[in-house]
């Protein structure tokens, strides 16, 4: 089963009147405000139940820990509403507004795109000539796979070049000053990246690349003689009233007073908005009015009415030219844009352009139809939990506005006896340290998989369920009823599996079961027993100390264990620092940092962290 998470699911607004527990509605609510409150309370899982209420977006904030969230919806090629939720800053309590900037991340790509096709137009680049053409400042080194086929612009938009660097870290305000462009693609010291190459076969399929965009921004730069955060300027955000709208880096001030702060769990974070000199790759920030513009005037275009870019530019950036992912939902990549639809779609209605964005402590999603003018942002000061809040929001949206060919059709569930559901639940082994757990939750099933969020489960026949965090069913086995199981399933299998999950017999438990238990001598048996390696330790004891809550016992356990097993790694001191930060034990953590750079002297992470603690 899919690891996505999900709690319950919905599909009936009877608060508001707006459709009945067994039906999708069927057109959004007359009243604006009706549509709003539709949306907050209808957020969903990826597969919609029929006859269960929504989750609230309130509730879901909590749950997924994201101080702050801002909404644009489109509807009929128009802004239809927007509105902030919580906080951009929880230390000040200055709350989200509609004015509020983000750090977009990614979706710096898809603005991008759209100045690089704008210059086609206006004849100072082409798609496929080759890209060493346009450069001047640096250049992008030939080999044998760029003597056979060249990388072109129209490749470096769709992730085809072949090129390298799929994402950029950024840097944190106190790098000053930021290094250039062509000192990032030639991996110069001090720029904390590798230099930019062709590894790839060019026009061969789809590898995302960072590093590809950011050889599209200095073609930019090279071609027209302006730095690229005024070429999108006059190009793009003037155009289009997009006044939050920047790629400078750091934002001037009267910008730079709107923007939220970052919040991140990870323990490379330096809690606070990070700097991406890497514009084209990662810089924007703005609103998601800003981007909701944006979207609106591409949608235009589709239909030759907008003000940037010609039908026939729209129509290219939205044309598959290679696939990224398949399923029920097909995904492809065009030109800066990712495409979606359905396995199946023979229809321009069920079609849908989008990318999304995660820089340190932000994640983004912007999202349109290729017809119809239906769309939304999202953006939020968080890079952990953001994730599922923003796919539940956007779901959401499709289910109020009635998005043809975006969701799923609603499970139904069937009425079972609780004879057969008791006889369901239980804990099924899928790995040496995965546990399903399924538990009742009325006429439904609820899914655990290790200490994650709760998956409603479906039953949809006889020792069948279906799953509403992917379109799978998954099937329960009861062929060896008697003492042993008392009459429950004794196996669990999803349907594309063909080796089934065992019942785990009660008072049985796998080592994450442990360290929850607080048993942590056993856990670390059982650990011992995988023969794990320093960088699966490591990464279990990175995990206790980033997670919210942290577990920093079972953290240490874990460091204990690894230094046992693998005395001169240096990673294991690199996480003792962590932790003892965590902990707030400055002076050992100090000393963990010297002995990592000890071991390994080329490790800056643990270079940087121990400078700024010397400080």
């Amino acid at each position: 089963m899919a690891t996505t998470s999900s709690r319950l699911c919905l599909f009936s607004l009877v608060l508001y009147g707006l459709f009945s527990a067994c039906n999708i509605l069927a057109q959004p609510p007359k009243r604006v405000q009706d549509r709003i409150a539709a949306v907050e309370n209808s957020l969903i899982p990826y597969v919609p139940v029929v006859g269960l209420k929504g989750w609230t977006l309130q509730d879901r904030m909590r749950l997924y820990k994201v101080p702050g969230v801002s909404i644009v919806v489109i509807r009929n090629y128009k802004i239809d509403w927007a509105k902030s939720y919580g906080l951009a800053d929880t230390t000040a309590h200055l709350p989200v507004t509609t004015k509020t900037l983000f750090s977009a991340g990614s979706i710096s790509k898809l603005v991008a795109a759209v100045v690089a096709l704008k210059l086609v137009e206006q004849g100072q680049l082409t798609l496929d000539v080759p890209i060493n053409t346009y450069l001047k400042s640096w250049q992008l080194g030939e080999n044998d796979k760029t003597h056979q086929t060249p990388v072109t612009l129209r490749m470096l938009l769709s992730h085809r070049g072949g090129t390298s660097q799929s994402a950029y870290f950024g840097f944190t305000p106190d790098k000053n000053p930021l290094p250039s462009v062509p000192a990032i693609l030639a991996g110069k010291p001090g720029t904390d990246s590798r230099p930019v190459v062709v590894n790839g076969e060019p026009g061969k399929g789809f590898n995302y690349s960072g590093g590809g965009y950011l050889v599209v921004q200095l073609a930019m730069m090279d071609v027209t003689g302006k730095d690229f955060a005024s070429l999108a300027d006059e190009l793009i955000f003037r155009p289009l009233a997009m006044r939050g709208a920047s790629f400078a880096q750091p934002l001037p001030p009267p910008l730079a007073t709107r923007l939220a702060w970052a919040y991140s769990p990870n323990g490379w974070f330096k809690g606070m908005p990070y700097l991406y000199p890497q514009q084209a790759a990662a810089g924007l920030h703005c609103t998601p009015t800003d981007l909701a513009k944006l979207i609106i005037d591409l949608q235009n275009s589709y239909r030759g009415r907008g003000k940037l870019l010609s039908q026939a530019s729209m129509k290219a950036m939205v044309t598959p030219l290679a696939p990224v992912s398949d399923g029920f939902i097909n995904e492809e990549i065009g030109l800066g844009a990712f495409l979606l639809q359905q396995k199946g779609n023979t229809t321009e209605q069920g079609r849908y352009f989008e990318h999304t964005g995660t820089n340190a402590g932000y994640l983004a999603y912007a999202l349109g139809s290729v017809v119809g003018g239906n769309g939304v942002v999202v953006m939020m000061n968080d890079n952990a939990g953001a994730s599922e809040l923003g796919k539940e929001i956007r779901r959401a949206v499709a289910q109020v506005y009635d998005w043809p060919g975006f969701l799923p059709q609603p499970l139904v569930p069937k009425s079972l006896p609780d004879s057969l559901l008791n006889a369901y639940v239980g804990r099924y082994q899928r790995g040496p340290d995965e546990v399903v757990t399924i538990r009742r939750s009325g006429d439904l099933l609820l899914e655990t998989i290790n200490n994650g969020n709760d998956i409603i489960c479906v039953p949809v026949g006889r020792d069948t369920i279906a799953l509403t965090d992917y379109t799978a069913k998954a099937y329960f086995s009861r062929a060896t009823l008697g003492r042993a199981t008392r009459g429950k399933a004794d196996s669990l299998r999803l349907e594309w599996n063909k080796k089934p999950w065992p019942r785990l017999a009660e008072g049985i438990y796998l080592p994450n079961e442990l360290v929850r238990l607080g048993r942590f001598k056993e856990a670390m048996e059982g650990y011992r027993a995988m023969n794990l390696n320093v960088y699966q330790l490591t990464y279990l004891a990175y995990d206790f100390t980033s997670n919210r809550p942290a577990n920093l016992p079972a953290a240490e356990e874990v460091l204990a264990l690894a230094k046992e097993l693998y005395p001169k790694e240096s990673i294991i001191y690199a996480r003792y620092g962590d932790l003892y930060q965590k902990q707030g034990n400055r002076r050992k953590a100090i000393m963990a940092y010297q002995t990592a750079l000890e071991l390994d002297p080329s490790d800056q992470d643990s270079n940087a962290k121990l400078m700024l603690l010397s400080h």
